[in-house]
């Protein structure tokens, strides 16, 4: 298991083990796992998904990065911003508040329930099972949606869809930068418990 003791090496070893299964998911929100699991990615030449509910609940998006047919996930996620950016809309999420709560401009909180995460996670589901059917094609004739639940941000209404066109762009071989262990470490610490913590939580049970 990740965290506890091992050595830094182990945690790169077992991260990178990663690379022999046939489709990674990020489904963390989390720029630096991000980071790890697309340089995993790009190397392995594995096909990637990353699907995230935004600030709020207001809605998400998903995304997928198939080698040789879309852009590499580094470049894909820089291309889905730049998006974003040129629609001309603010957007809401302020800074400093947990990445599944925002605010309208009243101040009034806006909270991310299970509702949107369960369709944002059957949305990667469909994702994943076309990648696994289809490697070469897909039902899909885009590779990023964003999805709205609410009529904020781009959204005219709820389930308004945008899809965005990704322009291939990078080489999937093996010739990105490995993974820097300490960077691995830091990432286990801030999101998995200490074996101390999850010996403690099994003895409440």
């Amino acid at each position: 298991t990740l965290g506890g003791q091992e050595s830094a090496s182990s945690m790169v070893g077992a991260l990178e083990s990663l690379g022999e299964c046939d489709l990674l998911i990020d489904a963390t929100a989390e720029p630096t796992a991000f980071n790890m699991i697309a340089s995993v990615s790009t190397r392995r030449r594995k096909p990637m998904i990353w699907v995230e509910v935004f600030a709020g609940g207001i809605g998400g998006i998903v995304a997928r990065a198939r080698p040789d047919i879309d852009p590499i996930p580094l470049s894909a996620r820089a291309q889905i911003e730049a998006w974003c950016n040129d629609q001309g809309v603010d957007w809401i999420r302020p800074a400093d508040v947990d990445r599944y709560d925002g605010r309208h401009g009243d101040g009034t909180p806006l909270i991310a329930e299970d509702a949107e995460i369960s369709i944002m996670a059957a949305h990667a589901a469909r994702f994943a099972s076309d990648i696994l059917a289809r490697p070469k094609a897909s039902i899909f004739p885009r590779s990023a949606y964003i999805i709205g639940f609410t009529s904020d941000w781009l959204f005219s209404e709820p389930f308004d869809t945008r899809p965005i066109d990704l322009q291939k762009n990078g080489e999937w071989k093996e010739t990105v930068d490995t993974l820097d262990p300490e960077a691995v470490i830091q990432l286990l610490k801030e999101h998995l418990p200490s074996r101390e913590d999850a010996d403690a939580t099994a003895d409440t049970k």
